[in-house]
């Protein structure tokens, strides 16, 4: 049986991830996102596995097994973007640690308090 469309269009899924509002959700999303598109490629794996033992032609089966490894790529992504985000922001997440609050640069003419 296969799963039911939901969204504006048919046959669309709809997926949806809230905008962060802190680095600890930025990176929880990213590695969600990650784990949904490896998700997503060991299913078309699978279900392309399964087409090949029923003899459908190769032609035909490349194209899921290209699918698949795009999906794959997609999570590698999604987890190098977490990581990147957590090495970027690393020293201000120390500087946060240790109670410093960074609000900005102050505006021409005025001191920061």
């Amino acid at each position: 049986m296969l799963p039911r469309p939901r969204g504006r269009r048919p046959g669309r899924y709809t997926v949806e991830f809230e905008t962060p509002d802190s680095d600890g959700e930025f990176i929880a999303t990213a590695l969600a996102i990650a784990a949904l598109m490896g998700g997503l490629a060991d299913a078309v794996e699978d279900w392309t596995g399964e087409l090949t033992r029923r003899g459908m032609p190769p032609a035909i089966v490349l194209q899921f097994e290209y699918l698949a490894d795009d999906l794959a790529d997609a999570e590698h992504a999604a987890r190098t973007a977490a990581a990147h985000f957590a090495d970027y922001f690393e020293d201000a997440r120390t500087i946060a640690a240790r109670g410093i609050r960074i609000i900005g640069t102050p505006r021409r003419g005025h001191r920061a308090a």
